[in-house]
C-alpha cells in the first residue's frame, strides 16, 4: 500500500481508508495517485509543530475525514444549478464543478471560442506533477491522490480574452462530504486573460482543491478569488510559475469561513516577472481564516508587491504568514510585502509574521504589519454630518478592504468583487 502513516489519527485513517476503494474504482492512474498519496503520509496531517501550520492546527481541527463525494446525480445537478443562478458573475464564460466534479450540462460551451482548449487535466500530468511537487505541501498531495481528474485551460499563444473565464466550485445536495478538485491554467506566450474563482460550497464536510497557474512569456492574467463560503475545514492551494516578463495580478475576497487555510506558492522563474498578489478577509463570529504564501524569486530583476487586509469582528481569528525568498542569482530583485489588520472587536486577534530571506546582495527588499481599530475622529467626523454610525462604519470598511481590489487591471474584476464586500457589509455582520 506505500508508505505507512506514523501514529495515524482518526482522519488520517479515514483518508487511508477511502483511498483504498478509490485505487479499486480507479485503477487507470493507480501509480501517479499512490506516489501522492505516499508524500501525504510521510508527513501526516500538519499540526502546530509545523512552523508554516503553527497557527492552524489541522491535525486537532480535523479529527474525521468525511467519505469522498460521489459524482453528482440528478438531484444535486438542480440543487447546484439553482446555487450557480445566485452565484454566477454575469458575462463570464463558466466551467462548474460539483463536489469536484466538472459539470458540463451547468457550464458553458468554449468550442466557438477562439484559442481556448479545455481537456481533462491528465493529458498534462506530467506538466501538473513538476508544478506541484515544487510547492512540497501535504495537502496539495493529498489533493494529488484524490482529486477526480480536473480539468486544464489552455490559453493559445498571442490570444488576448474579451471575457473572463470563470471557475465556479459548487456543492451537491447532500454535502458532508470530502471534496477534492484541480484546475490547470496554461497561458501560452505573449496570452491575456481574466480568471474568476467563485467557491461556494459552504456544506460542511471538508474540502482541499488546488488551482496551479503557468504562465508563459510576457502572458498577463487576472485572477480574482471569490472564496463566499467553505466548507467546515478548508485547504485552498495555489501554485504558480511566471516565465520571463509575465504578469499575475491575483486578488481574492475571502468570506463565510469556518476554518480556511488559503495558500500560495509563487514562483518567479523568467527575468522582469511581475508579480502582485492581495486578498481582503472578512471574518465575523468564530470564524478563522489563514492566508501563507511564500514568492520566490528565481530570476533577476523580477517585481513582487504584496497586501493583504484583514477585517475581524466578534471572535474571528486571522493569520497571515508570507516570505519572500531571494536566492543568489536574483539580483536586483524588488519585492514588497504589507499586512493590515482592522479589529472591530477586543475579542477578535491577527497573528501575522512577515519574513524574508535574502541571500543576494543587490536588492530592494521590504515588509510590515500593522493592526488596530476604526479611526473614532472618522467616525465621529461622518456621524456629525447625519450619517447613521453603522452607515459610517460600513463605508470606512469598504474603503479599508477595497484597497485590494485595486490590483487588477480587469475593470469588470474590480466592480465585481467591489459588489461582493458591499453586498456583505450590508448583512450587518460587521456592524
Amino acid at each position: 500500500m506505500g508508505a505507512p502513516l506514523k501514529n495515524p489519527t482518526q482522519a488520517e485513517q479515514d483518508f487511508l481508508r477511502e483511498f483504498a476503494l478509490l485505487l479499486d474504482k480507479a485503477p487507470g492512474d493507480a501509480a501517479e495517485r499512490q506516489a501522492a498519496f505516499d508524500r501525504f503520509a510521510r508527513a501526516g496531517l500538519p499540526s502546530r509543530r509545523v512552523e508554516s501550520w503553527h497557527y492552524s492546527d489541522l491535525r486537532v481541527k480535523l479529527r474525521q475525514a468525511s467519505p469522498l463525494a460521489e459524482p453528482p446525480d440528478h438531484v444535486s445537478l438542480d440543487y447546484a444549478r439553482a446555487e450557480l443562478e445566485k452565484v454566477a458573475a454575469p458575462g463570464a464564460l463558466k466551467l462548474v464543478s460539483i463536489d469536484g466534479f466538472f459539470a458540463p450540462d451547468l457550464s458553458d460551451d468554449f468550442s466557438r471560442v477562439a484559442g481556448v482548449e479545455i481537456r481533462p487535466l491528465a493529458a498534462l500530468s506530467n506538466d501538473r506533477a513538476t508544478l506541484a511537487l515544487q510547492a512540497d505541501d501535504p495537502l496539495l498531495d493529498l489533493n494529488g491522490a484524490f482529486s477526480p481528474g480536473g480539468l486544464t485551460i489552455e490559453i493559445a499563444a498571442g490570444i488576448s480574452l474579451e471575457k473572463p473565464i470563470e471557475i465556479v466550485a459548487l456543492c451537491g445536495a447532500n454535502g458532508g462530504r470530502s471534496r477534492f478538485s484541480r484546475v490547470h491554467v496554461v497561458l501560452g506566450e505573449g496570452a491575456r486573460a481574466s480568471l474568476i474563482e467563485t467557491r461556494a460550497e459552504g456544506f460542511g464536510g471538508f474540502g482541499d482543491s488546488a488551482l496551479l497557474l503557468s504562465l508563459g512569456k510576457a502572458a498577463e492574467l487576472d485572477y480574482a478569488c471569490r472564496s463566499r463560503d467553505s466548507a467546515t475545514v478548508d485547504v485552498q492551494t495555489c501554485v504558480v510559475s511566471l516565465e520571463a516578463g509575465a504578469r499575475l495580478c491575483a486578488t481574492a475576497l475571502v468570506a463565510g469561513a469556518a476554518f480556511l487555510r488559503r495558500q500560495l506558492f509563487v514562483t518567479c522563474a523568467g527575468e522582469k516577472a511581475e508579480l502582485h498578489l492581495s486578498a481582503a478577509s472578512m471574518l465575523t463570529g468564530q470564524e478563522h481564516a489563514d492566508i501563507t504564501l511564500v514568492v520566490t524569486h528565481q530570476a533577476p530583476a523580477c517585481l513582487s508587491r504584496e497586501t493583504f487586509k484583514f477585517v475581524l469582528a466578534e471572535q474571528a481569528e486571522g493569520v497571515f504568514q508570507g516570505k519572500i525568498v531571494v536566492p543568489p542569482q536574483a539580483q536586483k530583485t524588488d519585492g514588497k510585502m504589507v499586512c493590515r489588520g482592522l479589529l472591530l472587536s477586543d475579542d477578535a486577534s491577527l497573528q501575522a509574521k512577515p519574513e524574508l530571506e535574502i541571500f543576494a546582495d543587490d536588492v530592494a527588499c521590504g515588509h510590515g504589519a500593522a493592526c488596530g481599530k476604526l479611526d473614532a475622529n472618522q467616525l465621529f467626523y461622518m456621524e456629525s454630518r447625519g450619517i447613521p454610525r453603522p452607515e459610517a462604519q460600513a463605508i470606512l470598511i469598504q474603503a479599508f478592504a477595497a484597497e485590494a481590489f485595486d490590483i487588477l487591471r480587469d475593470e469588470s474584476l474590480r466592480d465585481l468583487l467591489n459588489a461582493d464586500l458591499a453586498a456583505l457589509l450590508q448583512t450587518g455582520a460587521f456592524a
